[in-house]
């Protein structure tokens, strides 16, 4: 309801855009944060935190979502999220319990299936939108469990009960660094992708404090801290240095270095809206994502 309690929320990708139209955070105001100069140019203006030039907030970290896999059951990397759908693997599957999951679907079709001419995975005219559906309800007998805790995945991969599931890095640290034998691939079709924002509420008491917490997160040690320690990337070009001195390697390890060519290959979350980027009222609403994420997943 636009805070009076709370001064800012770490916002995903997904969701920055419902709290930006209904009012619930205010512009930030991007001088005030020195490293934001530091930022990658992809995380600047991005167009889940940025409208027609306004920043609503201030962006933080970020990660792919990633194909995970055993390595006992696939000698080489799958190389398309095609896996996710084959009746091969029934009950074997784990993806993550969230609407938004309706644009990986959208992302696969993309590349396989041209005559739906999707451009943007998360833009879905109704046709398109439906086509994605129709192939998650095609996957819903494969899933052994819809994850809605990183935790739970990592226990699935480590029980064995899954072999194949869509992840964040974190998770594939995690698993690593306790010997499971995993690891993840992004496919030739690309892969979506989550980033993530602080943003401040549109009645923040204390906008001041805020500034100061925004400016101290986004500097390259803070940043390199939080990113080791959950496996995550951070937006400061800087941090590199910072993350290998903490942990030798995961800089390149969590793409914290990647060329402005690793990013094409990424859809970021952004929340789904009626208006899509021609101006045309064609697309579907995050709210019917959401109902329709539903039924998949009864």
């Amino acid at each position: 309801g636009g805070g009076g309690q709370y001064d800012m929320v770490y916002s995903s990708g997904d969701a920055d855009l419902r709290l930006i139209y209904s009012g619930d955070v205010r512009p930030m105001n991007t001088a005030l944060i020195p490293d934001y100069a530091n930022f990658q140019p992809q995380f600047k203006s991005p167009s889940f935190n940025t409208i027609d030039g306004v920043h609503y907030g201030i962006s933080l970290q970020w990660g792919p979502n990633v194909l995970l896999y055993n390595t006992k059951t696939f000698a080489s990397p799958p190389t398309s999220w095609q896996v996710l759908y084959d009746t091969k693997y029934s009950g074997q599957v784990t993806v993550p319990d969230n609407p938004i999951q309706i644009a990986d679907a959208a992302l696969y079709l993309m590349k396989t299936k041209p005559n739906l001419k999707i451009t943007d995975p998360y833009e879905l005219t109704q046709p398109q939108f439906d086509a994605a559906v129709a192939l998650l309800k095609t996957q819903r007998p494969l899933v052994k469990k819809y994850w809605g805790l990183a935790s739970q995945e990592i226990s699935l991969f480590t029980n064995g009960d899954v072999q194949l599931g869509a992840a964040w890095p974190y998770q594939t640290s995690t698993l690593k660094a306790a010997s499971v034998p995993i690891n993840d691939t992004i496919p030739s079709e690309g892969a979506t992708g989550w980033a993530d924002t602080w943003m401040m509420a549109a009645k923040a008491p204390h906008p001041n404090c805020a500034y100061l917490w925004t400016k101290y997160i986004s500097t390259p040690k803070v940043q390199a801290m939080q990113a080791v320690n959950y496996g995550e990337t951070p937006v400061n070009s800087k941090a590199c240095t910072e993350m290998d001195a903490i942990q030798a390697g995961s800089c390149a390890q969590y793409h914290a270095d990647a060329p402005a060519s690793y990013f094409s290959t990424i859809k970021f979350w952004k929340t789904p809206i009626a208006t899509c980027d021609d101006g045309s009222n064609k697309c579907i609403p995050y709210a019917k994502w959401q109902a329709a994420w539903t039924g998949i997943t009864a």
